[in-house]
């Protein structure tokens, strides 16, 4: 018989998780399934058990099962893999975060209990299916770390640090507005967001932006709780997508290129957007920069960072 373990983050939407802990137990009693779950009481939790995981390993047929947002997910991952670089311990993920674009990008339920079903269900019937995860390191201390949406640089990533401290995002987030709540933190972001000197290397090419703005390096085409940032990027193909916004005309000039992107309308053709696919990203900038992965803060650093894939199981 099967067994799942969850390991739910309770601050995921400012608590919303730990609401739907109950009701995801209450189907789990009532269809008689074998369970265990842990709830994390800090950051790190998460990575600490997954590490554990890794290095011992599951028993058959026992699934992990991560129940948070997308930097849960992140979380979990990056204690597998630094813990055990070449584990490839599957994980099934219940959305219940703010942005939820992993699960977007990939076809999975919106609503808890749908997603249980699924896991249920694709546990039960098939293999997990691999999908590509984004590696990054240092160039010099060449020490990997991962994400499973994006990375974000400058604007993208000053607008999550925003968000993540704004004081209205835990009442967004209890009114299922969490997208608003970064919605809302761009206002602020473009008043102090500045240029900066951006270096790409790709295939031995080297391109120098002098006026970068957002950054936006992905697996997918999902950023910033369902942006639609790049349309044609594919999890599954071995490549990374970059694009990069650069403020090279008016404020009001960049405004409407950012609410082209936020609406969802086409942008890539205009001047100041910059786009590569490839399977390994070089990026360099002089200038400290906030940055993100997977809508969790990077220290504030000049960023000299190769990036590149590798596939991963989940249960999707």
């Amino acid at each position: 018989m099967s067994d799942y373990i969850f390991l739910i983050n309770p601050s995921a939407r400012s608590g919303k998780a730990t609401k739907l802990w109950p009701v995801i137990e209450t189907y789990l009693k009532e269809h008689r399934c074998h369970y265990t779950f842990r709830i994390s009481q800090r950051l790190g939790d998460i990575a600490n058990w997954t590490a554990w995981y890794a290095l011992h390993g599951l028993p058959d047929n026992t699934y992990l099962v991560v129940v948070g947002g997308d930097g849960t997910l992140n979380e979990a991952l990056n204690g597998i893999l630094h813990a055990k670089p070449a584990a490839q311990l599957p994980l099934a993920y219940i959305p219940a975060g703010s942005g939820n674009d992993f699960a977007r990008a990939h076809g999975l339920p919106s609503t808890p209990l749908a997603a249980l079903e699924m896991i249920l269900n694709t546990t039960a019937t098939q293999p997990p299916k691999l999908v590509d995860i984004g590696v990054y390191a240092d160039s010099l201390t060449k020490q990997p770390a991962y994400f499973v949406n994006n990375i974000g640089i400058g604007f993208d990533a000053l607008a999550v640090f925003n968000t993540n401290h704004s004081r209205s995002k835990k009442v967004l987030n209890a009114l299922g507005l969490g997208k608003l709540a970064y919605l809302t933190s761009i206002v602020k972001t473009l008043v102090h967001q500045v240029p900066f000197t951006l270096d790409v290397y790709v295939n031995g090419q080297h391109t120098r932006v002098h006026q970068a703005y957002l950054l936006t390096l992905s697996n997918h085409p999902y950023f910033g709780g369902g942006v639609k940032i790049l349309p044609d990027a594919n999890p599954t193909d071995g490549l990374l997508d970059l694009v990069v916004i650069e403020k090279q005309a008016t404020m009001r000039r960049l405004i409407w290129i950012l609410v082209k992107i936020l609406t969802g309308n086409p942008y890539e053709q205009l001047p100041e957007v910059h786009r590569w696919t490839n399977a390994k990203i070089h990026l360099r900038t002089d200038e400290i920069n906030y940055a993100h992965a997977d809508g969790e803060e990077l220290c504030r650093q000049a960023i000299n960072l190769e990036f590149t894939t590798q596939p991963y199981p989940f249960w999707l």
